[in-house]
């Protein structure tokens, strides 16, 4: 039997964990879209910390509200 493999595609959130510059929600949405368009399924696409901690995720709530709206997509937030 051959097991399941599953790839999570994590760039979004461990990329810009370290970021000293935030990028805009608009921009996280553009970089999911695009994964989306090129058949990534799951993405972890951000971060549910403190904004005081990691300000690069304080837009959490919004990319998770906007990513939930690809359809096919698995949506995946560190905690």
């Amino acid at each position: 039997m051959t097991p399941d493999v599953f790839v999570r595609e994590v760039g979004l959130r461990d990329g810009l964990q370290m970021s000293a510059t935030v990028m805009s929600t608009a921009d996280k949405m553009a970089w999911i879209e695009a994964e989306h368009a090129a058949g990534v399924r799951q993405i972890e696409v951000t971060s549910l910390v403190p904004p005081k901690l990691m300000p690069q995720f304080a837009d959490a709530e919004a990319v998770i509200r906007g990513a939930l709206g690809f359809q096919g997509l698995d949506v995946v937030a560190l905690i």
